[in-house]
């Protein structure tokens, strides 16, 4: 890699060729992905109407989240122009349009740097020099940085060039509108509408200039304003709320007092608004909702989803703000996961925000399946205990009145228009979970049984027929109408009675294990709520349920000690009577221990079982996929305990794994050749390393090219067609006991199960996050589960880890928490963005970029900082990157940042060097101690 400028001159063959390729190959793909971003970006910012509008929307991380793989991508081919094509013409341009990337990213420092080193670095270039005024005054605006903002505004009007000058006057009137000077932002602002020849722009801009004028009491001037949007091609919402406040207006010049909801309703009635009736009805939601009258709400979005004729997309955004309603405000999570579903199935996957909706509907449908677990149980529990005469009748009304509900719908013709009345889902009409209350779940069984079979009755050999499945579709074709659905329903109902009716559980143990599931059903959604959800309430409710019904539960006492923390702070008696009961009952219990005695666990020898508990816990989360938290759990432990005694390589290679599934091939590479040199005598681990490398080294090319160096899945990809079984090595058990054998699997993946260490006592899952943080130092408590291959979860207990905390000292010496990377450049008004490129660039290469990021913070008005992160988070692993940039960092810093020194700072202390003083103490002390 080159970052030094060739001394030797080129000639204009060569240099042409630069250019040529500069611009076609790299900056106009780069240019085209930005557009992307850039239009996704803003379609996804969602305005505020009751509030004056911006007149230039910020990206916010949710809007940005989407977009970062495809801005990452932009970053890595300007980054090439700047630095391999620096001869070309187009070098201005690569840099602006980093400084445009990272704009859309959020990451506002980093756009300042780029644009000043633009606006100050390319005086010929007039375009894009005003071009990087602008934009650096749109990055002073997103930090709210006004006097900047003002001083970089002023250099821009001085040029007074002919380009962007409407641009010129909205920033002057953004900047007018920060200093509340309502006046001179509308005079600003009329010129730049005025001006401006970007249609987007021009009715955004509009819409303000009416907001702002309606607000100086100009209604006349607004008025005349809200008209033309609402004739013209803006968006709907736009136009609407525009035509709303024209109304608005009028009816205030009447001396009448404006009802938002009485007037969407008279537009309701309007036959020119008869197209737009789903609309309408959505914005009367709204307007019930911005008064928190939800039930009303819920009843327009729920008009608005079913109104025909109506748009695919309509109904997905009025089934999102149903499933947002139930979420945020009525905390009605079932409820809303089935919205979310619904939403899914509307909505276009290029939708802005389709991803995070995607992610939170599977979250949402964790939950409900857990819910169906313990409804379907608890029927199925109640079932049992009847008669054989009252299970009968019991069970032939549930199915009575599934048929009749059956019957009852549209007929297929009907139901298959995207545009009628029947929503997808309509969890209104559920009634519940159980499998007989779910229309959609009885009605999918009849017709996967009738795909497969045909219509048949239930007789001995009932799956051998006379007659082939066509002759039985050619009896009954679908168009003979609703008597042949419903006789075809009451022969296949026979079958399914049956099957159902072996579910039962009628023996000791089938009963034991249904209330088995309804317990673990239970903690899971009670740890669900106050984990993903932050719903202390909710987690409460649920554990308290939970020990209520199961008192002798395994897990009782992790659900006392979780209970005492959740209500320590909303209700003291609760959370003391739960206390008092954990030490009453489970006195012995590491919960009460943890309680009782302040120094538990400190000076506590830890013994090999309790660090196979430790890699349980660890095993669990890498099952889950959470491998950064693996690799941050992993760290704390060895700084803690010091040994993992004889699990060693088992902690080693779940790290290595952890890694690998973060990280490109070669750190993951190194980690498995550090467990072969660090323990050559191993019989379990590294014999199944070795095979793993040999692996990696014969498809060499096919792992370079992943993103990570193991894939969670690739369904696409074959590495090999003969790949080798690697048996996964077991860890000797303490005590004879029985053992599933462990699960076999391909090196394609090289995700094999780590060793797992089964103890010979119960343990628990404990997840006590946002407490343990308080009183534990910033350690997590450490989630432990007694599993073998084959997963009892009857048999948990938690092991609660209390790490010391340090004293006396100026800063914080925990070299377990998150560290960064920082090049501190000790003048600030030095610009880094040459150098700050090529870092980029060299991690870039080093990293998958979505798994690093470098920030530019100023400090003060001393020092600039360029922060790198990762997912090194402790300082061992911060130190060693650290160290391999050492070879390179002259080259990177050379020209305009010659005074720099680098260092190696967790997260505590660098939000602790806000000074020249503070920085100079700190370098001071990590000197001392090297």
């Amino acid at each position: 890699m080159m970052w030094s400028c060739s001394a030797k001159k080129e000639g204009p063959k060569v240099r042409f060729m630069k250019n040529v390729t500069a611009h076609y190959n790299i900056y106009f793909n780069a240019n085209e992905l930005l557009k992307e971003s850039e239009q996704t970006i803003k379609k996804s910012l969602e305005d505020d109407f009751n509030l004056i509008l911006a007149i230039f929307p910020i990206p916010n991380e949710e809007s940005s989240a989407n977009e970062t793989g495809n801005l990452n991508e932009v970053i890595k081919k300007a980054n090439t122009i700047a630095i391999d094509k620096y001869e070309s013409n187009w070098l201005d341009d690569s840099y602006l349009l980093l400084a445009k990337a990272e704009y859309l990213k959020g990451d506002f420092y980093n756009a300042v740097e780029y644009y000043s080193y633009v606006g100050s670095t390319f005086p010929k270039e007039k375009k894009n020099k005003l071009a990087a005024y602008l934009g650096q005054v749109k990055s002073d605006f997103a930090l709210n940085n006004a006097v900047e903002a003002d001083s970089v505004l002023k250099l821009a009007v001085q040029l007074d060039y002919k380009y962007f000058k409407d641009e010129v006057e909205a920033a002057q009137a953004q900047l007018a509108l920060n200093k509340n000077d309502i006046k001179e932002a509308i005079l600003h602002l009329e010129k730049a509408v005025n001006l401006t020849r970007n249609s987007y722009n021009k009715i955004r801009w509009r819409y303000i200039l009416a907001q702002l004028q309606e607000l100086n009491n100009e209604p006349d001037e607004a008025y005349k304003n809200y008209l033309k949007i609402a004739k013209s091609n803006a968006s709907f919402e736009m136009s609407f709320n525009a035509n709303l406040a024209s109304i608005r207006i009028n009816e205030n010049a009447d001396g009448k007092q404006f009802n938002k909801i009485a007037t969407l309703k008279k537009l309701l009635k309007e036959d020119k608004n008869r197209e737009f009736k789903e609309q309408i009805y959505y914005q009367i939601a709204i307007a019930h909702s911005e008064i928190r009258q939800f039930d009303k709400a819920t009843e327009y979005f729920q008009t608005s989803a079913h109104t025909v004729p109506g748009t695919v997309k309509q109904k997905g955004l009025s089934f999102l703000k149903l499933a947002q309603l139930n979420f945020d405000s009525l905390k009605n999570y079932t409820q809303a996961q089935l919205y979310y579903d619904s939403t899914l199935q509307y909505l276009p996957k290029n939708y802005p925000d389709y991803k995070n909706i995607a992610i939170k509907a599977n979250n949402l449908k964790y939950l409900a399946d857990r819910l169906t677990i313990i409804e379907t149980q608890k029927n199925l529990l109640q079932l049992a205990n009847l008669s054989d005469k009252e299970i009968d009748e019991k069970v032939d009304q549930l199915f009575k009145e599934k048929q009749d509900a059956l019957v009852a719908q549209p007929t297929p013709s009907n139901t298959a228009s995207i545009d009628n009345n029947t929503p997808v889902l309509n969890p209104n009409q559920s009634g519940g979970n159980f499998y007989f209350y779910n229309a959609a779940a009885l009605s999918q069984g009849l017709n996967e049984f009738k795909k497969r079979w045909g219509n048949r009755k239930l007789a001995d050999n009932w799956r051998i027929s006379t007659n082939s499945l066509a002759n039985d579709v050619a009896k009954n074709p679908i168009n003979n109408g609703l008597a042949n659905t419903a006789a075809t329903i009451s022969v296949n109902m026979d079958s399914l009675k049956a099957d159902f009716l072996k579910t039962l559980p009628y023996s000791p143990g089938a009963k034991q294990s249904a209330n088995s599931k309804i317990s673990t059903a239970l903690y899971e959604i009670a740890i669900f709520y106050k984990d993903v959800l932050k719903d202390n309430f909710e987690a409460a409710e649920a554990l308290e349920a939970l020990i209520i019904n199961y008192p002798n539960d395994t897990n009782a006492a992790s659900i006392y000690y979780q209970l005492y923390r959740l209500l320590e702070s909303t209700d003291k008696n609760r959370s003391e009577n739960f206390k008092t009961q954990l030490l009453q009952k489970y006195p012995n219990s590491v919960f009460a221990k943890t309680i009782s005695d302040p120094n538990f666990g400190k000076d506590e020898e830890l013994s090999d079982e309790k660090v196979k508990l430790y890699y349980t816990s660890l095993y669990e989360l890498y099952q889950q996929k959470k491998y950064n938290q693996v690799l941050q759990q992993i760290t704390l432990l060895q700084d803690s305990l010091g040994s993992f005694r004889k699990l060693e390589p088992q902690f080693a290679y779940l790290k290595a794994l952890a890694l690998g599934n973060t990280q490109k091939l070669p750190p993951f590479l190194a980690s498995l050749n550090d467990i072969v040199i660090k323990y050559p005598e191993n019989t379990e681990v590294t014999p199944l390393v070795k095979q793993q490398i040999a692996f990696i080294t014969s498809n060499r090319s096919v792992f370079d090219q992943r993103p990570t160096a193991l894939l969670a899945y690739d369904g696409n990809e074959q590495l090999a067609k003969n790949q080798e079984i690697l048996n996964i090595p077991k860890v000797e058990q303490p005590q004879p006991s029985t053992v599933a054998p462990p699960k076999v699997e391909t090196i394609k993946e090289v995700n094999d199960k780590p060793v797992l260490a089964v103890a010979n006592k119960p343990v628990e899952l404990v997840s006590e996050k946002k407490e343990a943080k308080k009183e534990l130092d910033d350690k997590p408590v450490l989630a432990v589960t007694n599993k073998s291959v084959e997963i009892v979860p009857e048999k948990k207990e938690a092991v609660v880890f209390v790490p010391e905390k340090p004293k006396g000292i100026i800063f914080n010496a925990n070299t377990r928490q998150r560290h960064f990377i920082v090049i501190d450049i000790t003048d600030p008004k030095v610009n880094v963005a040459q150098p700050f490129s090529r870092l980029s660039q060299y991690f870039y290469s080093k990293f998958d970029p979505s798994k690093v990021n470098l920030v530019i913070r100023v400090v003060g008005q001393t020092d600039k900082f360029i922060i790198v992160s990762g997912d090194f988070y402790a300082k061992a692993d911060a130190d060693k990157i650290a160290s391999e940039l050492d070879e390179n960092l002259p080259k990177i810093m050379e020209g305009q940042a010659a005074k720099y020194i680098k260092f190696v700072v967790s997260e505590t202390n660098l939000n602790l060097l806000t000074t020249r003083e503070a920085i100079e103490q700190y370098v001071k002390s990590i000197s001392e101690k090297k």
